[in-house]
């Protein structure tokens, strides 16, 4: 939930994420709720996202450790960024940036898609296929998330955007800006995993001796979220 700072946090839990002890991440959709726009008109905008994913390896901890976020949203380009919501679109993203959040101290970071993936310059798509490794390497306490751009969240960030980058010259206190809530239940490991294959054969008609044509579908383990 976005809302104008100061306004009463409202809204539900819809985000559960779990993590297997060794090597193994349950990732669910979670929604942030946004209550946004100055008064006296507030309208509300939830939008699907997806944690950064969460595992052990051989006693190793990768990932991010939290899921819960309750923290004023602002841009990379604030002077303060700890405890705040740090929204970053992709095609702006460096990691000089996720640092720059992380030392910090950021309460969240949430990392914007563009819509159409397709539409992404390759050498930006590269670039951060480099980089998901060494976000995945390195623990972290602050939740991350992915969110694909729309409208509305576009609109939003454009306006943290502007607020952010007045930041030097205004008061935190005396700031107006968007409040970014996920309520729910903290990631835990799931002791009990069960892992189910699927498999399935169409035999045609012909000799026995003809082609095999396989279709295979599988989870992309490897990257840094679903």
């Amino acid at each position: 939930m976005l809302e104008e700072a100061g306004e009463e946090v409202l809204g539900s839990v819809l985000l559960k994420a779990s993590c297997l002890p060794l090597s193994f991440l349950l990732v669910l959709p979670a929604v942030l709720l946004l209550l946004l726009g100055p008064p006296p008109a507030s309208a509300a905008h939830e939008f699907t996202v997806y944690r950064m994913q969460q595992y052990e390896l051989g006693g190793q901890p990768y990932g991010t450790r939290n899921a819960v976020l309750n923290t004023e949203a602002r841009t990379v380009e604030a002077d303060v960024l700890s405890r705040r919501c740090v929204m970053i679109r992709l095609m702006d993203f460096s990691y000089e940036q996720y640092q720059k959040a992380l030392r910090q101290s950021a309460g969240a970071v949430v990392i914007i898609l563009p819509h159409n993936m397709a539409s992404v310059p390759q050498d930006i798509i590269r670039q951060f296929m480099e980089i998901e490794p060494e976000m995945l390497a390195m623990e972290t306490i602050v939740p991350v998330y992915f969110a694909k751009e729309d409208d509305e969240l576009l609109s939003i960030y454009e306006q943290t955007q502007a607020a952010s980058a007045s930041q030097g010259t205004a008061s935190a206190a005396e700031a107006n800006g968007f409040q970014m809530v996920t309520s729910g239940a903290q990631s835990k490991a799931v002791n009990d995993w069960l892992i189910t294959s699927i498999e399935g054969r169409l035999t045609g008609l012909g000799g026995e001796d003809l082609p095999t044509i396989v279709l295979v579908a599988h989870y992309d383990s490897f990257g840094v979220a679903p």
